[in-house]
C-alpha cells in the first residue's frame, strides 16, 4: 500500500536480517538514526518472530524501542513495562494435534509459553543434530529454556502458548510438514522465518494484525506507517502498511510485495532509508 502522508510517524521493524547486521549486531549507526527519528515523534516497534524474552538486549536497552510485536504477532508488548497490550493464544486443541503431528514425523518443536521460549534439552544442546542450521546455534543456546520432555511440557502448558516452532532440516520436510498441517489443523496461522523453521500461531495472529493494533492503539492512521522486513513471515506486514520496503538481500518473494527495496541489512538499509524518508520530509 503506497503512503499519501506527509510524514511517517510508526515504523515496523523486522530485526533478523532485516535490521540487525548478519553477526546480530546494530551498527552504530541504525543506533543513531534510530534515536534521531524517534526523537522526532517517529514511534518504533520491533516486529519479530522472536518471543519477547528472546528479544536481544542491544535492541531493546534503547528508548526509541518502544514496542514489539513478537511471535509472529501472537503477542503485542509495551517494551519497557513488559506489559501485554494483545495476545492471541493457540487454541488446546490445535496444540494437541500439532504436537501429534510433530511426533508422528519425529521432528523437534519449541514452544513459546507466555512470551518465554522452551525447547527439549538434547535440541538446546545441539541444534543441528535436528535440522537447526549453524548460523542459529549460539542463539538457540542462548535463549531457549531447556526441558527433558518437551512434548510433555507443551501439553501441560497447551492453554498458555503464544506460538510454536516446527524445526525441520531440509525443504522437502518442510514442505511435507506444511501440507499435513495446512489439511489437518485449523484455526492457525502459519509461516515461516527461516528455512529450518515452520511457525504456527493462532488465525489472529500474522504481524500485520499486531501492527494494524498498534496503529489503532497510537491513532495513527494506516497510511503514516512504514514496514521493514526480509522474509516470509514480513509480507502480509509489508503489504499492509503504507509503505512496505524490503531490504535487498530479501527472497524474490518479499522483493515483490515490497512497496520500494532498501539496500541490504549489513550495508543500513533500514536505517539509510528512514534517514532519507526524514530528510525529504524535512523539505517539504
Amino acid at each position: 500500500m503506497m503512503n499519501t502522508e506527509k510524514h511517517i510517524r510508526l515504523a515496523a521493524l523486522d530485526l533478523d536480517g532485516t535490521t540487525l547486521r548478519s553477526d546480530k549486531s546494530l551498527s552504530e549507526y541504525t543506533i543513531e538514526t534510530l534515536k534521531n527519528a524517534h526523537e522526532h515523534g517517529m514511534h518504533i516497534v520491533v516486529a519479530s518472530g522472536r518471543s519477547f524474552a528472546s528479544l536481544p538486549e542491544q535492541v531493546i536497552q534503547f528508548p526509541w524501542a518502544e514496542y514489539a510485536i513478537t511471535s509472529n504477532g501472537a503477542a503485542v508488548y509495551e517494551v519497557h513495562t513488559g506489559k501485554r497490550l494483545r495476545e492471541c493464544r493457540l487454541k488446546p486443541e490445535v496444540v494437541e494435534k500439532l504436537l501429534a503431528i510433530a511426533e508422528e514425523n519425529h521432528v523437534m518443536v519449541e514452544g513459546f509459553v507466555d512470551g518465554v521460549p522452551y525447547s527439549a534439552r538434547a535440541y538446546v544442546e545441539n541444534p543441528v543434530l535436528f535440522g537447526a542450521s549453524l548460523y542459529s546455534v549460539s542463539y538457540v543456546k542462548s535463549t531457549r529454556r531447556p526441558v527433558e520432555d518437551i512434548l510433555a511440557f507443551l501439553l501441560e502448558h497447551k492453554e498458555e502458548l503464544d506460538s510454536l516452532d516446527i524445526v525441520v532440516g531440509d525443504e522437502r520436510t518442510k514442505a511435507t510438514l506444511r501440507r499435513i498441517i495446512s489439511e489437518q489443523v485449523e484455526g492457525i496461522y502459519l509461516t515461516s522465518s527461516v528455512p529450518t523453521l515452520l511457525e504456527i500461531s493462532d488465525e489472529k495472529a500474522g504481524k500485520a494484525t499486531a501492527l494494524a493494533f498498534l496503529a489503532d492503539y497510537l491513532q495513527i492512521p494506516q497510511e503514516a506507517t512504514v514496514a521493514f522486513g526480509n522474509a516470509e513471515n514480513d509480507i502480509d506486514m509489508i503489504c499492509w502498511a503504507g509503505i512496505g520496503v524490503a531490504v535487498e538481500n530479501s527472497p524474490e518473494e518479499v522483493r515483490r510485495a515490497a512497496d520500494e527495496i532498501t539496500r541490504t541489512n549489513d550495508a543500513d538499509g533500514v536505517a539509510r532509508w528512514i534517514e532519507k524518508k526524514h530528510q525529504a520530509d524535512s523539505h517539504i
